[in-house]
């Protein structure tokens, strides 16, 4: 090879490996980062069947679509507790499953009348925290999502009749009273060191209904789903109608709290968005019984 040749061979074959190296550059470069908008958009898009864009509360409460994803928060209820959690991990995106200003579509303006609503909002675009809401999804996705998460907690198995938010398992035959204290032992970790049972104790059940977080129709679970004894959460009961009908008919109904019955679906979520994104930090904040029983 003269050294013409030579050159030019030297010549094209750097060419070669610059035009590769630029070509991984630019590849690189155009690797975009995970942004809020695309969290969203995979969380309602597992409700796609089901979901009314235009008539969901799964939407942003804060934030833009276009935010790249630092580190991402999952819990029950954005308390601003939970928010200052998550700014404190490294969480830019928050995914809550209940409202963030205690109203169901967050757009009751009179909240901002309290402090405390001015406040947590002066909060959260300090930290440009951005909030979105995983509700209507969550609440019907099949498997991992809120009624199916809560029933496999309790260490239900047999399916025997099902609705949209609704199930019925079939047990052993028990005392009413009985099942209760197998629920507060599953509540107790949770926070809620007891359960109400309204009704007869000693009544053997062998169905019982649950619902989802405050979707718990007493009425719906004994004449739709036919089931012994409902399982309620105080968000869904109405001790004034419900209960006094339960009375009267000798119907078991155990109530627990609304969160304690969701915990374990935000769990879950969590956990889903974990295997989604394994780049991106995500931490549940674990949430519990919102009161305490404080007893004579």
């Amino acid at each position: 090879m003269d050294r013409r040749e030579f050159v030019r061979t030297s010549m094209l074959g750097g060419a070669g490996m610059w035009l590769a190296a630029s070509s991984l550059s630019a590849a690189a470069g155009s690797a975009r980062r995970l942004t809020a908008g695309d969290v969203h958009e995979h969380l309602r898009s597992l409700g796609r069947e089901w979901i009314d864009p235009q008539d969901t509360v799964d939407t942003f409460k804060s934030g833009r679509p276009e935010t790249p994803v630092k580190g991402i928060a999952v819990a029950w209820m954005s308390y601003f507790d939970a928010l200052r959690e998550a700014v404190a991990k490294g969480c830019n995106l928050f995914v809550t499953h209940e409202p963030t200003y205690y109203n169901h579509t967050d757009t009751d303006q009179s909240v901002f009348s309290f402090e405390v609503a001015r406040r947590k909002k002066a909060f959260i675009e300090e930290n440009e925290l951005t909030i979105i809401r995983c509700h209507d999804v969550w609440d019907r996705v099949p498997g991992i999502g809120i009624p199916d998460a809560w029933g496999q907690y309790l260490g239900w198995t047999k399916v025997v009749r099902q609705q949209t938010f609704y199930r019925v398992y079939e047990l052993p035959p028990t005392p009413a009273g009985e099942l209760a204290r197998q629920v507060a032992a599953k509540v107790a970790p949770l926070g809620q060191n007891g359960v109400q049972l309204v009704g007869p104790a000693d009544k053997t059940v062998r169905t019982v209904a649950i619902g989802t977080g405050a979707i718990t129709s007493f009425r719906t679970m004994v004449t739709e789903l036919k089931a012994d004894l409902a399982l309620c959460t105080d968000d869904g009961f109405t001790y004034w109608s419900d209960g006094a009908m339960a009375l009267d008919m000798g119907y078991p109904v155990i109530v627990v709290n609304h969160p304690c019955a969701e915990e374990v679906g935000m769990v879950q979520l969590a956990n889903h968005l974990r295997e989604k994104y394994p780049a991106i930090p995500v931490h549940h904040i674990s949430q519990k019984c919102m009161f305490a029983t404080i007893h004579a």
